[in-house]
This record gives C-alpha cells, sequence and structure tokens, in this order.
C-alpha cells in the first residue's frame, strides 16, 4: 500500500468513526437546529474541541481529522446554537462548517478568497440570549471575572481546581475605575492588599497577607521577576494576584504573596482607539492603542501602546511628566509555534513624596497638602525593557515554552529625605539633601516544558522548569545634612543642590538566583485534582559601600550563597460544577545578609503556609467568589544579638505570624449589575524578637478592611457606579508609636457611549473621595513618613475606538 493509499485510509477510518459516533443523535433534533446549548469548550487543540463539540451538541459531523492537525481553538463558554458554538470554534482557522440536506455537517477548508480576508472591524462579539460573549483579551471586554489563570500553577488552569487563593483584576475594572497606576489597581478590588509607592515615588510595592515586599518593587510581568519600577497601566491587559508562598514556581519571594500583571498582546483583528483624560490638579494624560496583522495570512501581528502624563498633585511641588511607549510583534508561521518580542520605554520628570512625620501618636497636624521639600526640585528615571518569548507546540498535549526580560533601570538628580526625623521640640524636620545616580541592571528568564497524559485512569498535567535572575546595581552619589524645617510654619528655598559634590559614596549590589522545579497537576474521576511540586534554589547576595570608587565597592563586596527547597501541596475538590473546596501548604525563602558574632552565615529566611477555602462559580463563569482561611508564618528573621554590646551583631530570632480570613467576590450578577466585594481580617505579629517588637502588630496592617463597588448598565449606551473602601485602623511603625486612623472612601463614575458606526465614542466621569474624607493612605514603615491620602477629585476622558 502507497504512503497515499496509507493516508486517505486513516482519513476516511476517521470520518467513518466521527460519523457513526454523532450520527446517533436523534433524527427529532433536525427539528431544532435553531436551539441553544450550554457549552463548555476550553481553547486547545482544533481536534480535541471538535470531539467535545460533538459530546456537547449530539450533531452529525463527518470531518477527516489531518485537516485539524496543528490547529487550536477559541474556547466556547455560554448558551449557543450549534452553528454559532461550531463558527466559534473554527473562527481562527483555515477551515469553515458547511450542512447537507440531511442536516449532517462536514467540515473543508475555506476557499482562498475567504481565508485570506482582513476586516479593520472591531473584534466581533457573538451574541447569546441578548448578551455577547468576549474573547478574554478583547479591547471591549466588559467582564469583571476571569475563570482561568496561569500565575498560580503557570499552566492555563481554571481557578476552580486551583488550591490556592488567587484573584484576578481585568481591564474592564481598571477602566472604570481610570485606574492611573498599578498600586491602585489593586487597592480596594483584592482583599487582604495593600499597593503603595514607597521610596518617594521610586517603587510599587505590595502588603499581602500583611507581609510587605523587598521594599525595591516586587511586581512580575509575565511571569519574570520585574525588579524596581514605577509600572504603566497604558500596557497592561489584566493583573493576576497570587496569595501565599509562591517560591516554588518563582524562587526567592516574600511569603504574603506575588503580583503578576499581563501585558497587552497584539490581536488579529485591527482595533484603534485615542483617550484623553484630564481631571483635578492638572492632571492631563492621553493613551493610544493601535493592534492588527501586518500581512494577509495573519501570521505577523503588532501593537502599540503609549501614553503621555503631567500632571501635578494636591501636596505641593509634587507632580509628575511622563513619556510612556511600548511596542510589540507576534510571528505566528504556523499552528505549532508563535514568538513575540515587546519593548517599553517610559522616562520620568518627577518630585518624589516623602509624606509628613507622626506626632504624639498621630499624623502630624498639618494641612495635607504641605509638602515638607524645597520646591520643585525634580529627578528622573529612565526604563528600557526587552522581552521576547516563544513557544512551540510539539503536539496537542505537550509544548515548551521560552521566556527572556532585559531591564535597564535609571535614577538620577536632586532629592531630600526625611530620615534623621523631628527634633525634641517637635516640630523641627531635619533633612537630608542627595544626588547623584543609581543604575539597575537585570536579566531574568526561564524555560518550561509542560505537557498532559494519562497513567491508569489518572490525568496528569506535568511541568518542569528552569529559571534564572541576575541584578546589578550600581550608584554614586552625595549625602549630607541640610536645612531643617518647621513643619508648622515651613520656610522654602534653603538647599542648595549645587553645592553638594556626587561620587563620594559608591554603592555596589550583585543578585544571581538559579533554580529549578517540578510540577504535577493530577485529576482523578474528574472532580479530584491534585497540585504536587518542589523546588531547588541557590542564590547568591552581595552588597558593599566605599568612599573611594566603585570598583573598590565592588571588591569590597562579600558574597553570601543561600540554597533551599521548597515544597508546595494542595488539593481540590469539585463538589459540584459550581462549588469547589480546597486545602494547600506551601513555603518560601529569603536570603539574610546580617552579620553575627562569629561569623558564620545565617540560613534563609523561611515562610510556611496553611490555608484552606471554598470557591464558587456561576454557570456562565461570569460571576465567582473565594472564601480563604490562613495561616502563615515567617521565620529566621534578624534580631539584635542580646548577648552581645555591638548593635551591629544580630542573631536569627526573628519571627512574623500572619493569620486571617479573607473573601473575594466579582462578576456579572444581572444583565445590568457588574460587582465587586472584598473582606480581609488579618492579625499579623512579631511573635518572636529580640529588638522590643515581639507582640507589636505590623505597620500598614488594618485588622478589618473591605470594599464594596457595582456598576449598572442602564442601557446600551449609559452606565454608572458607585462604591465604597473601608480601612481600619493600623500601625504606622514596627514601634507601633502612631496610629494612622481608619476611614471609609466613596467613589462614583458615569460613562455614556455613542456609537458611530463601526466606531465609539465614550465620554466618562469619575469622582473619587465623593464625600472629601481626610485620611492617610499608607506609611513608609517609619515616624516620618506618612503618605496623605488624596481629597475629593475628579477624573474626565474622552476615548474614542475603531
Amino acid at each position: 500500500m502507497s504512503h497515499a493509499t496509507h493516508r486517505r485510509s486513516i482519513f476516511i477510518c476517521r470520518a467513518l468513526v466521527a460519523s457513526t459516533a454523532l450520527a446517533l443523535a436523534p433524527a427529532a433534533q433536525a427539528e431544532n437546529v435553531g436551539a441553544k446549548h450550554y457549552y463548555d469548550i476550553p481553547a486547545q487543540a482544533l481536534n480535541q474541541a471538535l470531539l467535545q463539540f460533538g459530546k456537547q451538541s449530539r450533531q452529525p459531523l463527518i470531518y477527516g481529522t489531518d485537516i485539524a492537525e496543528h490547529l487550536r481553538s477559541r474556547a466556547v463558554q455560554g448558551e449557543y446554537t450549534d452553528a454559532e458554538a461550531l463558527n466559534m470554534l473554527l473562527a481562527d482557522s483555515p477551515l469553515r462548517a458547511q450542512t447537507t440536506g440531511d442536516g449532517t455537517v462536514t467540515i473543508q477548508p475555506k476557499p482562498p478568497e475567504l481565508h485570506n480576508k482582513t476586516s479593520p472591524e472591531l473584534m466581533p462579539a457573538m451574541t447569546v440570549v441578548g448578551k455577547p460573549v468576549y474573547a478574554w483579551n478583547a479591547p471591549d471586554n466588559p467582564d469583571y471575572n476571569r475563570p482561568n489563570a496561569t500565575t498560580a500553577t503557570k499552566t492555563d488552569t481554571p481557578v476552580m481546581e486551583t488550591p490556592i487563593s488567587i484573584q484576578i483584576v481585568p481591564k474592564a475594572v481598571l477602566a472604570d475605575k481610570q485606574t492611573m497606576t498599578l498600586p491602585d489597581a489593586v487597592n480596594g478590588h483584592v482583599s487582604g492588599v495593600l499597593g503603595r509607592t514607597g521610596g518617594g515615588y521610586l517603587y510599587d510595592n505590595f502588603v499581602i497577607r500583611g507581609l510587605a515586599g523587598s521594599g525595591f518593587g516586587d511586581a512580575y510581568r509575565n511571569g519574570l521577576y520585574n525588579r524596581q519600577d514605577i509600572y504603566d497601566i497604558a500596557n497592561i491587559e489584566q493583573i493576576e494576584i497570587l496569595k501565599g508562598p509562591a517560591a516554588m514556581l518563582y524562587g526567592r519571594i516574600e511569603p504574603g504573596g506575588m503580583v503578576n500583571y499581563v501585558t497587552k498582546k497584539p490581536l488579529d483583528t485591527a482595533y484603534y482607539s485615542l483617550q484623553q483624560q484630564f481631571g483635578s490638579f492638572d492632571q492631563y494624560r492621553t493613551l493610544i492603542d493601535a493592534t492588527g496583522p501586518l500581512d494577509a495570512g495573519k501570521t505577523l501581528l503588532y501593537r502599540l501602546n503609549g501614553s503621555y502624563t503631567d500632571q501635578q498633585s494636591f501636596r505641593d511641588f509634587v507632580g509628575n511628566q511622563r513619556f510612556f511607549v511600548a511596542p510589540s510583534l507576534t510571528w505566528r508561521p504556523s499552528a505549532r509555534f508563535e514568538t513575540n518580542v515587546d519593548l517599553e520605554y517610559k522616562h520620568d520628570q518627577f518630585n518624589a513624596d516623602y509624606g509628613i512625620p507622626a506626632v504624639n501618636g498621630r499624623p502630624a497636624p498639618i494641612p495635607l497638602s504641605r509638602n515638607l521639600k524645597d520646591g520643585f526640585h525634580r529627578q528622573t528615571l529612565e526604563s528600557t525593557s526587552v522581552a521576547v518569548d516563544w513557544t512551540y507546540h510539539f503536539n496537542d498535549d505537550w509544548k515548551i515554552t521560552q521566556r527572556y526580560l532585559f531591564k535597564d533601570w535609571t535614577l538620577s538628580g536632586p532629592t531630600l529625605y526625611n530620615y534623621f526625623g523631628l527634633r525634641d521640640d517637635m516640630r523641627t524636620l531635619d533633612r537630608v539633601a542627595t544626588k547623584g545616580v543609581q543604575d539597575v541592571v537585570s536579566h531574568s528568564g526561564n524555560i518550561d516544558l509542560n505537557g498532559k497524559f494519562e497513567v491508569l485512569g489518572s490525568k496528569h498535567n506535568l511541568l518542569v522548569g528552569f529559571d534564572g535572575f541576575h541584578s546589578l546595581t550600581r550608584s554614586h552619589d552625595s549625602d549630607a545634612p541640610t536645612a531643617p524645617i518647621d513643619i508648622y510654619a515651613p520656610v522654602y528655598g534653603q538647599v542648595d543642590f549645587d553645592a553638594l559634590t556626587v561620587d563620594n559614596a559608591f554603592f555596589y549590589r550583585r543578585e544571581s538566583w538559579v533554580g529549578a522545579y517540578l510540577q504535577d497537576q493530577i485529576t482523578l474521576f474528574d472532580r479530584l485534582h491534585i497540585l504536587l511540586g518542589g523546588r531547588y534554589d541557590s542564590v547568591t547576595t552581595g552588597q558593599n559601600f566605599s568612599p573611594v570608587s566603585s570598583q573598590a565597592a565592588e571588591l569590597g563586596r562579600s558574597p553570601a550563597n543561600d540554597d533551599a527547597f521548597s515544597p508546595r501541596a494542595g488539593l481540590t475538590y469539585r463538589v459540584q460544577d459550581w462549588l469547589s473546596l480546597y486545602g494547600s501548604f506551601s513555603e518560601s525563602f529569603s536570603a539574610n545578609n546580617g552579620v553575627s558574632a562569629s561569623g558564620e552565615k545565617f540560613d534563609p529566611q523561611r515562610g510556611k503556609q496553611y490555608e484552606l477555602g471554598i470557591k464558587t462559580e456561576s454557570a456562565d463563569q461570569r460571576f465567582s467568589s473565594t472564601l480563604a482561611f490562613f495561616y502563615l508564618t515567617k521565620t529566621n528573621m534578624l534580631t539584635d544579638d542580646p548577648n552581645q554590646a555591638n548593635p551591629n551583631f544580630q542573631i536569627l530570632a526573628g519571627q512574623i505570624r500572619s493569620r486571617g480570613i479573607e473573601l473575594d467576590l466579582a462578576g456579572q450578577v444581572t444583565d445590568q449589575l457588574h460587582l465587586l466585594a472584598t473582606y480581609a481580617y488579618t492579625q499579623v505579629n512579631y511573635t518572636q524578637d529580640f529588638d522590643g517588637l515581639q507582640g507589636h502588630r505590623l505597620e500598614n496592617v488594618p485588622r478589618h478592611q473591605g470594599s464594596l463597588w457595582g456598576t449598572w448598565q442602564f442601557n446600551q449606551a449609559f452606565k454608572a457606579g458607585l462604591g465604597a473602601v473601608a480601612v481600619g485602623p493600623r500601625p504606622g511603625d514596627s514601634d507601633n508609636s502612631y496610629l494612622l486612623p481608619g476611614y471609609v472612601r466613596l467613589d462614583a463614575m458615569a460613562a455614556y457611549t455613542q456609537k458611530i458606526g463601526q466606531q465609539r465614542l465614550t465620554a466618562q466621569l469619575n469622582i473619587n473621595n465623593l464625600l472629601d474624607k481626610e485620611y492617610y493612605a499608607n506609611s513608609a514603615g517609619s515616624n516620618f513618613g506618612v503618605i496623605p491620602g488624596a481629597p475629593i477629585n475628579v477624573m474626565g476622558s474622552l476615548k474614542y475606538e475603531f
């Protein structure tokens, strides 16, 4: 038999098997060709998707599986007619469905004139019982809920089958709130999370389950560590917040959790938007978004996101002028291979805000607008990053993915610190003037092999990976005490930055992480999901100061090495399609860089968490909830050695315990109502310490916090929203020397969309802090860095999409 004849035989056999199996459908179905059925078919290999379509529709279907080999389908979830569901499955393929006279459907290649046809229209939405169904990354997707996430497992896993608390903030929430920063994107939208900008607006960082990040910024970008930046929202598709230790997949990380933002990718349908925002305190921001195919076959796609921001603040002297641009390309030469290349460049000129001091156990009673800097001195921050990733599908079940991120971050210019604090008169603030240059170059990368297989009736989703991170920091600056300021009667213009001499302080830091990990997601009886994983890390860190030169600082550095194994295990039982029960155990670690009296190296800090929870999801996957109970400890923290007079000597005797309850609800409640609701009870304390902190609460963590936000779609054109954020009292520093008072803040929005053919024009107005509540957003962890919250403010917007 010839090879061609053999392939024809396989084709005929496969077609007959598919036809015979599906021809068992009742003849009466021909009378209900327009009836709608509920489909739940994930995005996957097209052959597998068509098989699931046949099982769920009972639609007679004839095709040769050879023509669908190496092709992939979109997800189909919701109520559709058979024809609608099948057309969605085939939408991205060169195939089409045709119905014969007896109702049998055949799948055939599209004629060339149809396959190569492109359109500049907005991304289409299917109509289902009066409600459109959107692709997850469609620019106009209004959904508040996402049923799948990748951050928790590095695989595309349903949240209902993940034994870990994972919350997603989609683009629709960012648009409705007109969010401008990454901390604001999570504040009030995810339980138990506080986003803040530390270091005087130099680094976005996050407090999760009571534990703060590194202080240098701790966000991840598409699963890779993106250290030390102020992140721009213009290129963000959605934000995934993983709670609890994540070292098994990500290495050296704080045990509270992590924030991973997913960037926008090129689309295969043309889309363009231009938006102008304008608001209180002279805030102006222009955003652009353009995407589409560059060739008729849609193998080469592009996207360009960018923003220009010029804003002041309710705080004196504080402001920023930013230029941001993010071009990207996607190449798909075949159904098996895809690669993405993207660039981000950001240039900021800003005046950092270090807040105000605390007096007599409370933030100083001075106007919230008062700044204790010396005028409109600005720093310059430049950030350039290049990211490359590629994925190759060996077959429908196995694939390999590699990612790489390069980043160069530079800060220069003058600023003032409040580091010396208040004098005994409780009104004179001593300050430090500095100017210089800091440069951070980092490389992040990983390679993952992911495959699915079955053994003795159990389904496995296996992940094997390696990753690494390398960072090099060099800085030279001049720090000197300068003119103090009276916080009640300030006099400005007293600091001469030109009198400071640069290059009298040099700093050098090098970090290298290398890790290997193995994870298996096991499914038994279709409802029991087991997660097992482990990781081994090797970390080298070291830093040094020198008054002589950068080379001297580098040569004086004493590297410290740490090795650690981090396990994770979890169990999810899907009691019903709408209800899951889960439990998990996980660990994490972080290096210690202190000095012991004996000179011995300290073991790394360790995090350990036990978590139990309940997850629910509506039948259409548009609304979900998570209720989590957790017990988390962080041990091997450094504290002063009580047996040594020298305060620089430390021992491993510090420990923090965090425990609490968290509730998150998000999604579409009715055809008109979208809802977000959160609540967190967090009790986090120092449980062991020789510095006098034992029993103290951690800074910036309230016992109770919650939020409620909802929008109502009155008709196709008009919607409005209202919400509240409530935060209880919390300590401002680890000594618990003062409290930040609790507060409740109201926010509101309204938007009107006018369709002009295929174009849309949207006018939107947001009012934040509607009742003009005076409050304090957070602190820098000291008694001289309280950050006031903004008074009532308005943000308007005009957005044109075409």
